[in-house]
């Protein structure tokens, strides 16, 4: 991958590679690791059946006064909605079908009239649209009106929550709607048959009456605490629209289900509510930088130096996540090409010689880039091109694909030779992956083209020092002829005994890979939906139908830890914008776009980064 350097207008301020970095970072990946099952979750229901089953016998028995049955049965309510929360976020384990099954279990003893499919989407479009309107977010019908209105609000949300999805019914998925009208008829139905059968008192004392008090609770604990008088909103900060509530967490804590750290949950929607304190002494510092609504226990609201100074804290740097990060050399050293392979018909691999003196300043992290500059037919033409080499290989190479026009891609192909030499800068960049080997980690790169040259650095690093991570790449290309490393990246899926599975997608259904002829086999179905294949072909581009499909089975964001996008602007906006829809935090989609296009001259194109430039 190569993008063109322009000189900086005059007057013009540069932004430094640390103010940069710091807008890619976002907030730090708490790197919380999200288990097959959840425990805590699945035994969170299993209680709160437990106790409602008892609750009932209670009742039934006429062993217990009513005050204590209705208040059992509304906690029930309470508990049951956290493990249908967990799952509507794929948060109550890595297993898609366990979220699937907890939810719809979890459903009846909150809302029996209404699906999981329904709750879901409901829920998520609140987190996308945190505090707009209540036509777009339907959470905000809580907070919105006069003071006296709000506990009626907080008791009706479920009548809102209808009002909402009805105006967005004809949008959604068939499947979904089918669940949703057989739920509610079949509740419908049941309740009239209880009445039919003089059964009414004892349905409105077990269910109807303690699942109003803890909707009531739930509106007013989930909904309005976190949520309300914050002029923010998810679109135009998500650090903004959501508050924690601090001190007597002894009390506050258990009482509200780790709700008092709501914010936590907003920005990072797949952690389970268990460690959503330890998501935030992680992170404690970034969220405190970036001025988070914080809120005492009684509703004092507290600025981030109030908070310091009341939790005692230092402003010292707590990790390297969160500190500046150090300034690179910025001057040129010269570098012997060593070797030029061909890697395609167009493009070849550049091997630089780097003395020992200079091993230091040459060391890189895995998704940087190179700055080489030289002077052709009298013009110096500078080009930066990604390090396609592991970080721990001890080689310092980039692919140089020929370009029409381009002076410094004709000049590698036709006239440098081993030997020569070139300006290089020292290694810089904040689209990288350092490996963190505390635990496993399941990433997944996205690439097409040359976009593939960062992220082969980062998938070889990772997953040879990370030795139980497991890497999935989906690559983009026209034709097995002209793909990048395709022979390394099948040594690679090799090597990695399956840790590494690549998908191609090549958009020329003539492409000889998509006919190799290979013998049927048996259990070929089952292989692949195991991922077993080290390697798959697909005709056609990785469009938003395609990715939708992956994001709901093997690739559910939910089971992934890092998200790593190189590209045209046109796939990487694709991309994102789909996992944003699935809820995936910012801070774990990591992205660099490039441009193909290079002028004869050697001015040019701006330099594209992985994220915004602050101006």
């Amino acid at each position: 991958m190569s993008i063109d350097l322009p000189s900086p207008a005059p007057g013009v301020p540069v932004p430094s590679e640390a103010e940069v970095a710091a807008v890619r970072r976002g907030v730090p990946n708490p790197r919380i690791p999200l288990p097959p099952v959840a425990v805590p979750t699945v035994a969170l229901f299993a209680a709160g059946a437990a106790v409602w089953a008892a609750t009932t016998w209670l009742y039934l028995e006429d062993l217990a006064p009513l005050w204590l049955t209705i208040g059992l049965h509304a906690l029930v309510t309470f508990t049951m909605f956290t493990v249908l929360h967990e799952s509507t976020h794929h948060a109550a384990g890595k297993l898609t079908w366990v979220n699937q099954v907890l939810g719809r279990l979890s459903i009846p003893f909150v809302a029996a009239y209404a699906s999981f499919p329904l709750l879901r989407y409901i829920h998520i479009e609140h987190h996308r649209n945190t505090n707009e309107d209540a036509y777009t977010d339907p959470d905000a019908w809580t907070s919105h009106g006069r003071w006296w209105q709000l506990p009626f609000r907080w008791l009706t949300i479920d009548a809102w929550y209808v009002r909402f999805y009805a105006a967005k019914a004809g949008t959604r998925p068939r499947a979904e709607l089918a669940e949703t009208y057989t739920v509610l008829a079949v509740a419908l139905s049941a309740m009239a048959g209880l009445i039919a059968c003089g059964k009414g008192w004892d349905l409105l004392m077990i269910y109807l009456i303690p699942q109003r008090i803890g909707l009531g609770v739930l509106a007013w604990w989930f909904d309005w605490l976190p949520h309300h008088g914050l002029g923010e909103t998810q679109r135009r900060n998500r650090f903004g629209a959501t508050r924690v509530r601090v001190g007597l967490e002894w009390l506050m804590t258990p009482l509200m289900l780790y709700q008092n750290y709501h914010l936590v949950h907003h920005l990072h929607p797949a952690i389970p509510f268990y460690r959503y304190i330890k998501a935030w002494n992680s992170n404690r510092e970034a969220y405190l930088e970036r001025a988070v609504p914080i809120a005492t226990a009684w509703g004092r609201e507290l600025s981030a130096a109030e908070y310091r100074a009341w939790r005692q804290l230092t402003q010292d740097c707590p990790d390297q996540a969160s500190c500046p990060e150090p300034r690179r050399s910025t001057r040129f050293h010269w570098l012997r090409v060593d070797e030029i392979r061909p890697l395609t018909e167009d493009s070849v691999l550049v091997t630089f010689d780097v003395p020992e003196r200079l091993a230091e300043t040459f060391r890189f992290s895995a998704g940087q880039h190179l700055t080489v500059k030289a002077t052709v037919d009298g013009h110096e033409v500078r080009r930066t091109y990604s390090i396609c080499a592991a970080a721990d290989s001890g080689e310092l190479r980039i692919a140089v694909k020929r370009r029409d026009g381009g002076l410094f891609s004709t000049h590698v192909h036709t006239t440098l030779r081993p030997g020569d030499l070139l300006e290089v800068l020292p290694p810089t960049g904040g689209f990288t992956l350092t490996p963190d080997m505390r635990r496993p980690h399941r990433y997944v790169a996205i690439a097409a083209g040359s976009g593939i040259t960062p992220v082969i650095s980062m998938l070889a690093t990772a997953l040879t020092a990370e030795e139980d991570s497991r890497a999935t790449l989906l690559y983009v290309n026209r034709v097995g002829s002209s793909t990048m490393f395709a022979a390394e990246l099948t040594m690679l899926s090799r090597q990695f005994e399956g840790r590494l599975h690549v998908v191609h997608f090549r958009t020329d259904a003539q492409d000889p890979d998509l006919h190799t002829a290979r013998p049927a086999k048996l259990l070929d179905p089952v292989g692949e939906a195991l991922a077993i294949s080290h390697e798959r072909y697909r005709s056609g581009r990785l469009d938003g139908i395609r990715l939708r499909a992956m994001l709901q089975n093997r690739l559910h964001p939910a089971k992934i830890d890092d998200w790593f996008l190189c590209g045209p602007a046109d796939l990487v906006d694709m991309v994102r914008k789909n996992l944003a829809d699935q809820d995936v935090p910012d801070e774990s989609v990591h992205y660099e776009l490039f441009h193909v296009d290079t002028p004869a001259t050697g001015a040019a194109a701006a330099p594209t980064t992985d994220a915004p430039v602050p101006t």
